[in-house]
């Protein structure tokens, strides 16, 4: 764990995910700020750690880069959850890429070096399959925005998410065994603590200069996010 202090802005505290990246960084003594952006006042959020900005998601990187300032890390969590393949593609990209975008845009003009943002499994821009290609054009539009380092997590089912049927939060963790790992199922802690450890050891590394020379991505499927909430933590780089 990172032992430098840091100001992290969180996209989708309202949602599973994001839910709980909340509370971690709240437990978190080397946080020692958390801007948390939403679109209408949330009474959960009076923690005085907390500085919470709402915002006009249509004018959000306008909004953003005028409000928050002195950001290290910046955490997005959000997305259409279930539901996209009744969607519009200009719906969906809206929500997948558009708010996400615009937020890390403006977190990096605050002075955020690591940004963190919640994909998922089979991200393609040159799939057949919408969703999977939308996502694809999410992860490279973080890419092109250029921090010093840019984690993609790439969830496949969620469980402990409102979004996932009831029933596949009980049969996914049996049916494991037979897909490929990539696509495993992961709880919304874990998946909040792949996200928010492997952003503090970037972070970390980074302000003690021991950081990558030149932008870096990783993209952490199941296999890579699993090493985070196993016994030892996992490898930053």
């Amino acid at each position: 764990m990172s032992e430098v202090d840091y100001t992290a802005m969180l996209l989708g505290a309202t949602g599973n995910v994001g839910g709980q990246i909340l509370n971690l960084l709240l437990q978190r003594p080397t946080c020692r700020k958390l801007i948390v952006v939403t679109r209408r006042p949330v009474a959960a959020l009076s923690n005085p750690k907390v500085q919470p900005l709402i915002v006009d998601m249509d004018h959000l990187e306008e909004e953003l880069t005028l409000r928050a300032t002195g950001v290290d890390i910046a955490l997005a969590a959000f997305g259409v959850g279930r539901g996209s393949a009744k969607m519009a593609e200009e719906e969906v990209r809206r929500i997948e890429i558009t708010y996400p975008t615009a937020f890390a845009a403006a977190a990096k003009a605050s002075g955020a070096r690591v940004l963190a943002m919640m994909t998922a499994a089979g991200a393609d821009s040159g799939s057949s399959i919408k969703y999977a290609r939308v996502i694809g054009d999410k992860e490279k539009a973080a890419k092109d925005l250029q921090f010093d380092f840019l984690g993609l997590y790439r969830p496949g089912v969620i469980l402990g998410n409102s979004n996932t049927p009831s029933i596949l939060n009980l049969v996914m963790p049996l049916l494991d065994w037979a897909l490929p790992s990539r696509y495993h199922s992961i709880h919304t802690n874990e998946l909040a603590r792949s996200m928010v450890e492997q952003s503090e050891r970037a972070f970390g590394d980074l302000a003690r200069g021991s950081g990558p020379a030149a932008p870096a991505v990783r993209t952490l499927e199941y296999e890579d996010m699993k090493a985070f909430f196993a016994p030892g933590g996992g490898d930053a780089r």
